[in-house]
């Protein structure tokens, strides 16, 4: 009954260790305003996804500035070109990274789905579609684009929930493992097969990462920028997830060799 037990203990703690490692990543690398941006500034410099948002730029922009029908045809080409020319602009990193602010603030303390506040480099669209037409073009506040339904409203919640419950998690999963050790007959077995565990618990958690991108092309979304958006960050979260697991491992690898040791130095013991 105690090996029962102990094994049941020792399963409950590597279970709530591999979610507590979920659960602080996404606080750490989503829920974070620092962590998204630090995971979204790569995509200001992914091709696909640029060459999406430079379509969606343009209709931004082109929506955003009141011209007469007169002097429109003139200056669609001139939206264009700069639209097709915002990267090469010194001010574009820091425009993409105050998107990306402002996209999480949209997103996580506004109320609906994920969206993009594009207005910083829409700004950088038409300063240049002002200098070129020699004119003053006034940027708009906000350029919003939904890339998810309403409905995305409660995966957001949930997910800050998750982010969150890390320490409680982490607590629980330190708790059953004291127990487990406490209950086991053998500790050092008891901490060798918690060892092991981990380790095909981290081993699982390292493949589903590397799926992260396959994931999430799997739901339908509004547009092709939204598709895109997803593939990329999914595709930048896939291996930071895969790095936080390579402490794991290596933790649960030093447990289960602990727990050999403590094992094999008590079979030596009594056999003496």
């Amino acid at each position: 009954m105690r090996t029962f037990g102990s094994a049941i203990l020792g399963f409950a703690a590597v279970l709530l260790a591999v979610a507590a490692l979920c659960s602080a990543w996404l606080a750490v690398n989503v829920v974070s305003e620092d962590g998204f941006v630090s995971l979204g500034q790569p995509l200001g410099t992914n091709e696909a996804f640029q060459q999406d948002l430079a379509e969606e730029l343009g209709a931004q922009v082109t929506n955003s500035v009141q011209l007469p029908d007169a002097v429109a045809s003139f200056v669609q080409p001139l939206i264009t070109s700069a639209v097709q020319g915002v990267q090469s602009l010194p001010g574009y990193p820091q425009a993409w990274e105050e998107t990306l602010q402002r996209s999480h603030a949209q997103t996580f303390d506004g109320d609906g789905g994920v969206t993009l506040d594009l207005a910083p480099v829409v700004g950088l669209v038409t300063n240049e579609l002002g200098s070129a037409a020699g004119t003053d073009v006034q940027a708009p506040e906000q350029s919003l684009l939904e890339l998810g339904g309403a409905d995305q409203r409660s995966e957001i919640e949930l997910a800050v929930k998750a982010a969150n419950a890390w320490p409680f998690l982490a607590l629980g999963a330190g708790i059953a493992a004291v127990l487990a050790l406490l209950v086991a007959r053998s500790r050092g077995a008891a901490l060798a097969w918690m060892g092991a565990g981990a380790l095909l618990g981290g081993g699982a958690l390292w493949f589903a990462a590397g799926s992260l991108p396959s994931f999430a092309a799997r739901p339908a979304y509004y547009s092709a920028l939204a598709e895109t958006f997803a593939a990329a960050f999914a595709a930048e979260a896939g291996p930071s997830l895969q790095a936080w697991t390579i402490p794991f491992l290596l933790g649960a690898a030093v447990i289960l060799v602990l727990g050999l040791l403590i094992r094999a130095m008590g079979g030596w013991r009594a056999r003496r």
